[in-house]
């Protein structure tokens, strides 16, 4: 009885925590230095067809849009804005009564300006932030709690690296995404796991990894001289392209490398404590095992979100008429490359982390 009323309570604070949540989200536009407008009133034009110099057709639609002001110098002020949108929303949006859109205020002699700028998502954004929280907390409880810090900690820290980069501005800075990748790696597993043999076998086991498939990539592409490697593809690069290319490797390879791991590890000390007789080719088996169950779903988990990032961009190439070959290699390439790295880290931690366990386990016999 007395566990069932706290369960009630508990779930009445997560609801609470999430109307309170929601309700000053919607009402945060003081936060803002840019004007927000609330969206009172739209009213939507005639469909016409339209074709561009591709031979794209699609219907475009123009909408009068009228709007309050909820913060700034205009608060309370009434404008209205003119909007115009395709049925494929390719390069613009459509906008519905209700919705909050930053402006930009315009003052031309004695008239005033109004044209939307973009949504205010931060409602969307902080309300599923706030669902992913309440599920791992529900789900994991006490591990739930110390994933999400170790979340939170290393996203900080994330941060804090690239703006190092940016203050230096120094030509060879990929030690500076190494050094932080190995970083990550501690301070999540000694938050998550805790400080103990299963750490440190599971660190080892990631470092080797990691290591080992980032050496075999810089070796190959040294023998190869780069060929096929247009780094120049990458979006808004503003240092060396290379490095860049790497260091996003560095960060992508970890996180693959790290699930891989932690699985192995993670079963072959929970084997341990079960049976205790365990010899230690059978726990180097059962890592092996475990590594082969996980080793397809997790290559294909990399190729899914491959093709969810160069999709978009691949399809533009396509639909302005470029041919196969060139779209690979100018939108894809990288990105496959980046996923083949990840794929050599998984296979190789396999053997890795069941060795590792499995002789750190044998020492408790």
């Amino acid at each position: 009885m007395r566990l069932k009323k706290k369960n009630f309570i508990l779930g009445l604070l997560i609801i609470l925590s999430g109307g309170l949540l929601y309700l000053f989200t919607i009402n945060d536009a003081f936060l803002y230095k840019q004007p927000i407008m609330r969206i009172t009133h739209v009213e939507n034009g005639k469909t016409v067809g339209i074709v561009d110099e591709f031979k794209n057709h699609d219907q475009q639609t123009s909408q009068r849009i009228t709007g309050n002001i909820l913060n700034g110098e205009h608060k309370n002020e009434k404008f209205k804005v003119h909007n115009t949108y395709t049925k494929s929303r390719g390069m613009d949006q459509k906008f519905h009564v209700g919705q909050l859109v930053f402006v930009n205020i315009y003052q031309k002699k004695d008239k005033q300006t109004v044209s939307i700028s973009h949504y205010k998502r931060d409602t969307y954004l902080l309300m599923l932030c706030w669902l992913t929280l309440v599920l791992l907390f529900v789900v994991m409880r006490s591990n739930g709690l110390r994933s999400i810090v170790s979340v939170i900690l290393n996203f900080i820290l994330f941060l804090i690296i690239v703006q190092l980069d940016v203050m230096w501005n120094i030509t060879s800075f990929f030690g500076i995404y190494a050094i932080s990748a190995i970083v990550f790696t501690a301070l999540t597993l000694v938050l998550v796991i805790g400080w103990n043999k299963q750490c440190l076998v599971t660190f080892a086991a990631i470092f080797f990894g990691t290591a080992t498939a980032l050496l075999i990539t810089v070796i190959a592409m040294w023998l190869t001289d780069d060929k096929g490697m247009h780094y120049e593809a990458l979006d808004f690069a503003t240092q060396a392209p290379k490095q860049l290319f790497l260091s996003a490797s560095v960060i992508g390879l970890l996180g693959t490398v790290m699930d891989a791991a932690t699985d192995i590890v993670s079963t072959l000390f929970e084997l341990k404590r079960s049976q205790a007789t365990v010899s230690f080719k059978q726990l180097f088996e059962s890592g092996r095992q475990v590594g082969k169950k996980i080793m397809g779903p997790l290559i294909n988990v990399l190729l899914l979100i491959f093709f969810a990032e160069t999709f978009t961009l691949a399809i533009l190439y396509f639909r302005t008429g470029n041919s196969f070959g060139y779209t690979f290699e100018w939108t894809m390439s990288l990105g496959l490359v980046q996923t083949l790295i990840s794929g050599i880290g998984i296979t190789l931690v396999i053997p890795s982390a069941s060795l590792l366990a499995a002789t750190a386990l044998r020492g408790d016999d």
